[in-house]
């Protein structure tokens, strides 16, 4: 608190006027925030400077039937000491009895008066001779605590002493509530913080350690005090062929924000385990927030990690893309933007794109809030620049742990003005060459098809195919998936392959349809049924497996010759 130097006034006018300052800047102080010992402290400098016959002021609170020091700038510290915490009584001096009787107690001469028998020895040492104390209330009639005025010689009050001590009194009670007020404010947002809190955190799944051959390790971090709590969330799911790494962010930042993260993550959990693929995913928490009629925007990333096949597929609902984090000879981190094609924050948009990326051994990925890179000082790209700064400088073999933890520290105390969600997961770097074969189911929706599409040509291009046997393979694909949702509602698994013994890929779909596929005569102008006649020219060779719960229809692709 500022404090500045009051001249001692030399009228009464001239008094009068200081004395209406430092209580308008006492208050002022108080609803800035300031501490109310110090504020009362600096007001009662004032009195005293401002007074001619060596006035002393203190301020006592009340708490149950005892009276605390708060402020007393010029009265000696062993006697503030000596008071602190004294009950009050019909007889404990000036202050204690004004509590007691909830009256004012004007004692013109210590050393005479029988209130303070018990006191004039400390009276003595702290050379006061007289003590007009009166008792503090609040607009509601409760007694908040005494106000007095000490003086070095024996004195009793004019009426204009009496008139100035009534005004110091209603300034200093309004002081006092409305400390208190704010301080009972803060005390029910902290409450209500610790609640929301609690809540989010206990809406936050426990991430394990290591699933299979993948490692991982996840954070929360509140913003700083004062930040309401938000809708961050991150979720790692597994099913039968890999694993499935969540992040999002609910707008907001208030209990609502956290009680709709914890239905969406169920919502997410629940389709990622049934192996819907990361855009399906995003698609049916899009329609799960619709219904809700929510107004509030969520991100979203959707990670699907296959171990064997060392190979991501993203779908971004207007979300930050992962980070690749990869092993070098000197043992630091190479930093690499994995490519997403960020779809719009789901309330507002339908289809989210999707793109396949090779991780390879030793590999980790880095999901992350934008809580984690924006603060109130800088923008983003600052943000992104500090983050691959850290992560330049940690040494590869540093534990996951670790990693989050250090890049949790990016942004300093006092900056952060949101809450982040962080998940790591890495491959071992002692990992066998990554398995040149993967499989996918996909849902009965539209989108499936060129998710099915981009999935496989992601997946060629990680696996350093030619770009015509990408291309074809793209396009069987495509053909094959649109003909199994022609026969079935019901999921259809899509699998590639490039480990056979010869140079090409086989591609096959699965459904649970026994209604065979096969090529039949073509008029000249015919529109539909080309499908297998698009298959039968791109690939050298195509079939169909049937087995009891369904059928599977293949394609094999041959690589060109050099």
């Amino acid at each position: 608190m500022t404090q500045s130097v009051v001249p001692t006034p030399r009228t009464g006018s001239d008094r009068e006027a200081v004395l209406l300052a430092a209580q308008l800047d006492a208050l002022s102080e108080v609803i800035s925030g300031a501490a109310l010992n110090d504020v009362l402290g600096t007001l009662l400098k004032v009195v005293e400077s401002a007074s001619d016959t060596g006035v002393l002021g203190s301020v006592l609170l009340l708490d149950g039937d005892r009276l605390w020091h708060c402020a007393a700038p010029s009265l000696p510290d062993d006697y503030n000491a000596a008071i602190d915490g004294i009950e009050i009584g019909p007889t404990v001096g000036s202050c204690g009895t004004a509590a007691f009787r909830r009256e004012q107690v004007i004692v013109e001469d210590i050393q005479r008066d029988p209130l303070w028998a018990d006191f004039r020895e400390l009276a003595a040492a702290a050379r006061v001779r007289a003590c007009w104390s009166t008792p503090i209330f609040g607009v509601h009639g409760d007694l908040l605590g005494t106000f007095a005025m000490y003086y070095p010689q024996p004195q009793r009050p004019t009426n204009s002493d009496l008139a100035l001590i009534d005004v110091l009194v209603r300034t200093v009670a309004m002081a006092i509530e409305r400390s208190r007020a704010d301080e009972e404010r803060d005390s029910q947002l902290a409450a209500e913080r610790a609640a929301a809190l609690t809540l989010q955190h206990s809406l936050l799944p426990e991430v394990p350690s290591q699933v299979g051959a993948v490692k991982l390790a996840a954070r929360y971090r509140t913003g700083d005090p004062g930040v309401e709590v938000g809708g961050d969330w991150f979720d790692a799911i597994t099913f039968g062929e890999g694993l499935v790494l969540v992040v999002g962010d609910v707008q907001g930042h208030d209990l609502g924000a956290a009680a709709l993260m914890g239905q969406l993550r169920t919502v997410v959990r629940a389709y990622a385990a049934e192996g819907h693929p990361p855009a399906s995913v995003l698609a049916r928490a899009n329609d799960y927030l619709s219904r809700l009629d929510s107004e509030r925007l969520v991100t979203a990333l959707v990670v699907h990690l296959d171990p064997l096949a060392q190979v991501v597929t993203v779908a971004s609902a207007g979300h930050l893309p992962p980070l690749l984090l990869c092993p070098t000879d000197d043992d630091c981190w190479s930093v690499i933007d994995i490519e997403v094609e960020a779809g719009p924050p789901l309330g507002v948009g339908t289809v989210w794109p999707e793109r396949s990326t090779a991780v390879g051994a030793g590999g980790t990925l880095l999901l992350y809030t934008d809580g984690l890179v924006e603060t109130r000082a800088w923008q983003l790209d600052r943000g992104l620049d500090e983050l691959r700064a850290t992560l330049d400088y940690l040494p590869s073999g540093l534990a996951l742990e670790a990693v989050l933890d250090a890049v949790l520290e990016i942004v300093p105390t006092g900056l952060r003005g949101d809450d982040v969600a962080v998940l790591a997961a890495s491959l071992p770097a002692g990992q066998p060459e990554a398995s040149r074969s993967a499989s996918r189911w996909l849902t009965p929706l539209p989108l499936s098809v060129p998710l099915a599409r981009s999935w496989v040509h992601g997946l060629l291009t990680a696996w350093s195919t030619s770009d015509a046997t990408r291309d074809a393979a793209a396009l069987v694909v495509s053909e094959l998936v649109t003909n199994a949702f022609r026969n079935t509602d019901d999921l259809v698994r899509v699998s590639v392959s490039a480990d056979g013994p010869d140079p090409g890929v086989l591609v096959e779909v699965f459904d649970r349809s026994h209604r065979l596929p096969f090529l039949r005569d073509r008029g000249i102008e015919d529109t539909a049924g080309r499908g297998l006649y698009i298959v039968a020219e791109l690939a050298a060779d195509w079939g169909v497996r049937e087995s009891l719960d369904g059928k599977t229809v293949w394609a094999r692709l041959e690589e060109p010759t050099q």
